[in-house]
């Protein structure tokens, strides 16, 4: 099946729809960019699924960077702009510890000889002396994000997900319980195992996709 097709086979199955509710974890879909190749424009995302009379409407979840406000709010406005609903809050930032496990799981050390361990600690010691400070921005919307699912399910047919979280598998579980269908959508090898055994059907983002690409 080429591209077109498989888009197409997508177009049909959501018109046949009769009410959907898309959710959108942006962070989670920034990943996707790399898996992917290019990068995508968020209120494409939008207006895609908008394009769907059975889309009834579209809520995104992303934080805001108090660090860098100016920018977080212009990309909260575009994204208000193009139509979805949008649900925010103050990103934190988690400072990591520099240390082995900072740059290899644990298991994975125990691969290593003892001159590669060596090696390893050697690394960390310079790093360290750099007073390098390194910050992880966190925002999570799981629960925000499996409460709406759940105070929609009387409203729709199926949902939309955009996500490749497990964590969103149990409310997903709840609302087949409720008859709805549960639509995923993703990208290869960034997809729980859990959403697969609850979904539906799988929609490919990089064939679903009809906005512009701007390649990495």
């Amino acid at each position: 099946m080429t591209v077109d097709e498989k888009q197409n086979a997508y177009y049909d199955i959501l018109r046949h729809e009769t009410a959907l509710i898309a959710y959108l974890d942006i962070t989670n879909m920034f990943h996707w960019q790399n898996v992917l190749g290019w990068r995508f424009r968020i209120e494409s995302v939008i207006k895609q699924l908008l394009s769907f009379p059975s889309v009834k409407e579209v809520k995104a979840y992303y934080g805001v960077n108090e660090r860098d406000l100016a920018s977080s709010l212009a990309f909260h406005k575009r994204i208000r702009l193009a139509g979805a609903t949008l649900r925010s809050k103050p990103m934190k930032f988690i400072r990591k510890n520099i240390d082995q496990a900072f740059l290899f799981k644990r298991s994975t050390m125990t691969l290593f000889n003892d001159g590669i361990t060596s090696k390893v600690h050697e690394l960390v010691e310079e790093i360290r002396k750099t007073g390098l400070v390194i910050e992880e921005p966190k925002c999570n919307f799981d629960v925000e994000m499996a409460m709406d699912i759940m105070d929609d399910a009387e409203k729709v047919s199926g949902v939309i997900l955009y996500s490749g979280d497990s964590d969103m598998a149990a409310p997903l579980e709840r609302l087949k319980l409720k008859g709805k269908k549960v639509y995923i959508v993703g990208v290869r090898n960034m997809t729980a195992g859990e959403l697969h055994k609850v979904k539906d059907r799988y929609i490919d983002f990089g064939r679903f996709y009809d906005g512009k690409r701007n390649y990495l």
